[in-house]
């Protein structure tokens, strides 16, 4: 198979999921396409078992490459090393504990991203699975009447009102090599690739939308996003700050970055998040205190009899 053949180039950045890494995988080699693919795994150093499990599916199938890193080196220098290691025309990411359910996703995305040359990123509608009470929400965009908008939509981006789910993306390799610092990215440490990927993708060609779901988004380990560590969450928010600060100056049309007080505090809010899935009722309310916004979470934190109850209400809506 010759390097110019590859059409697609899927990445799994992994670290500690030794649970979930093979159903991950299996839903990869499961694909059924007309083009040939490869899968480029980046295991970062993990402490568990997941990169001997990658090193059996790498010995299996021959369009399997491991990468394990000698050291951690981050989500995103991880991912970004994976991507620059393939030669697929376009690149798809899964991470190690989320898997894609729909079997002609690969298929389904080349031929569209083929038929729209215009197009940089293309995403689709995703399941939800939530661990911690064994419940699949299926095709979760159409649910709830979300229309994800399409085109140039850099600004939405930029406010958080893309709705694109980054398991389900597809992105033109030419695009991204061209327009994306991706090595600066990596320097700098970036606490997470997606967002940053799709902000400046999104300057430099359509970002279009399929309303099939063909992966599934895992809901209730610990995460970057959903860390219970007050710390590593405060940290996280400074690195957001960082991150988007650098962001703003490759745009200079977006004018001063103005938004550091807002990530001063949403530090605390989401460590006070993390205090109510801790069921910690003292940390929530020192948060609270420090957290300058008047959402209803932080009102209700204040006291512990409404703690509870507002963390009760959140349960049961699986919004915790």
């Amino acid at each position: 198979m010759s390097s110019n053949s590859i059409m697609v180039t899927v990445v799994v950045a992994t670290y500690n999921q030794e649970k979930w890494i093979r159903q991950t995988l299996d839903s990869i080699v499961a694909q059924e396409t007309s083009y040939p693919y490869e899968v480029i795994i980046g295991e970062d150093g993990g402490t568990d078992g997941t990169r001997a499990i990658c090193m059996e599916y790498a010995r299996k199938y021959d369009f399997i490459t491991l990468l394990p890193a000698i050291e951690n080196l981050g989500v995103t220098a991880n991912w970004i090393r994976c991507v620059q290691a393939g030669r697929g025309k376009y690149i798809m990411s899964c991470a190690g504990d989320d898997y894609w359910h729909n079997r002609k996703k690969i298929q389904l995305q080349v031929d569209f991203m083929e038929q729209h040359p215009n197009c940089c990123l293309c995403h689709t509608d995703i399941d939800e699975y939530y661990e911690k009470t064994n419940t699949l929400k299926q095709s979760v965009k159409q649910s709830k009447g979300i229309i994800p908008p399409e085109g140039r939509i850099q600004r939405l981006i930029l406010e958080g009102r893309d709705y694109i789910s980054a398991v389900t993306t597809c992105i033109c390799r030419s695009t991204f090599e061209e327009h994306v610092p991706a090595n600066e990215f990596a320097r700098r440490r970036f606490p997470r690739e997606d967002w940053p990927t799709l902000l400046v993708l999104s300057a430099y060609g359509d970002i279009l939308y399929i309303p099939i779901s063909t992966a599934t988004y895992r809901i209730g380990q610990e995460s970057i996003t959903r860390s219970l560590d007050y710390d590593k969450v405060i940290h996280r928010a400074q690195q957001d700050k960082e991150m988007t600060e650098f962001l703003y100056s490759l745009f200079p049309e977006w004018g001063t970055f103005q938004d550091g007080p807002f990530f001063d505090h949403i530090g605390y809010h989401n460590a006070m998040l993390a205090a109510y899935r801790n069921n910690d009722y003292a940390n929530a309310n020192a948060f609270s205190k420090k957290d300058n916004s008047k959402s209803l979470a932080t009102r209700m934190a204040r006291i512990k009899l409404t703690f509870k109850l507002f963390r009760w209400i959140q349960l049961m809506r699986r919004k915790l």
